[in-house]
């Protein structure tokens, strides 16, 4: 039964901050140096989380930080809490901010993160004017090089400019969800025409894995490309994003090589005068990790990447 007068807990924000760290980062060494603390100072930290929540969060596996169940389940009320925190405090801080900030999107991201990032700067900065520009991803390239945009949000990175990871998500290849492969047969791709570094990643990997393939159907935008594969004209690769229930996924079972993540990247151009830009670029900067889709270390198995890492107890 429920103690109706059960006082709740008032989570303590520093210790939720260094408890993310440590889940992002699975050792108490790597988090210690993000939060600019020692690594006992990060170790009591989280015994004072545990005995606050009176839950164990951690378990040991290897040189690594695992979650338990319960540290899982707090991690992302932990996110949620300390983004709505950043956010008010961002808001009240720059709330009569007013100006005008040009953001340029590439088509790939136009569709998926973009409504985020607007949504994010104008809560925080609602007197802000935007001026929103979605070009290819070179177009854009060439427009921040110009100072032509502020902030530039593309899923490839582009040299030269200073870039921030904001999300980072599954690529896969997609078909109609009736399509099959003909075995034998090199793979009918569906591609955007040059430049585009979806294509290029797309043949690079197919190449790299001796698997044979063939252009099938060029298109001009990423929608004519949904709009090829979703027609059974053949095969393509995008962020999980673009999943949709006329689209299936191809993998190991049909001899699909794996791709490598989408991220999505805040660039901007660092010789750019605009110290509103600066100023905004480094707000979102700092208060990115509730967006990134982040590993989380579970004990039924996890990355061992930082099994290196020398672990405080």
């Amino acid at each position: 039964m429920i103690n109706a007068n059960r006082p709740i807990l008032n989570l303590d924000l520093d210790l939720l901050r260094t408890f993310v760290a440590v889940a992002d980062l699975s050792t108490f060494a790597a988090a210690a140096a993000a939060v600019c603390r020692t690594q006992s100072a990060v170790s009591q930290q989280m015994q004072r989380l545990e005995q606050l929540v009176g839950k164990e969060l951690f378990a040991r596996h290897g040189r690594n930080k695992l979650l338990t169940e319960h540290g899982i389940q707090l991690l992302g009320y932990a996110r949620k809490i300390l983004r709505f925190n950043d956010e008010a405090c961002t808001s009240l801080m720059f709330s009569t901010l007013q100006g005008q900030l040009t953001i340029g999107s590439s088509d790939e991201s136009a569709d998926t993160i973009l409504p985020f990032l607007l949504n994010r700067i104008s809560s925080a900065w609602p007197k802000l004017g935007l001026d929103v520009r979605v070009k290819r991803h070179a177009d854009m390239a060439d427009m921040l090089h110009k100072n032509e945009v502020d902030l530039v949000l593309t899923t490839h990175r582009i040299d030269a400019f200073h870039s921030t990871v904001l999300r980072t998500s599954p690529t896969h290849w997609y078909c109609a969800a009736e399509f099959a492969l003909r075995p034998g047969e090199p793979v009918p791709l569906v591609l955007l025409d040059d430049p585009s570094p979806f294509r290029d990643m797309i043949i690079s990997t197919l190449d790299a894995a001796n698997v044979p393939w063939r252009l099938a159907y060029v298109a001009s935008t990423p929608s004519a490309v949904r709009a090829a594969v979703k027609a059974g004209l053949g095969v393509t690769a995008r962020p999980v994003e673009m999943m949709s229930p006329e689209l299936r996924v191809l993998g190991r079972a049909d001899k699909m090589p794996v791709l490598p993540d989408t991220e999505y990247l805040l660039s901007c151009n660092v010789q750019n005068p605009n110290e509103l830009m600066q100023m905004i670029f480094q707000s979102v900067e700092t208060s990115i990790k509730p967006w990134t889709q982040s590993t989380v270390y579970t004990l039924e198995g996890g990355d061992n990447s930082h099994a290196d890492d020398e672990v405080i107890e």
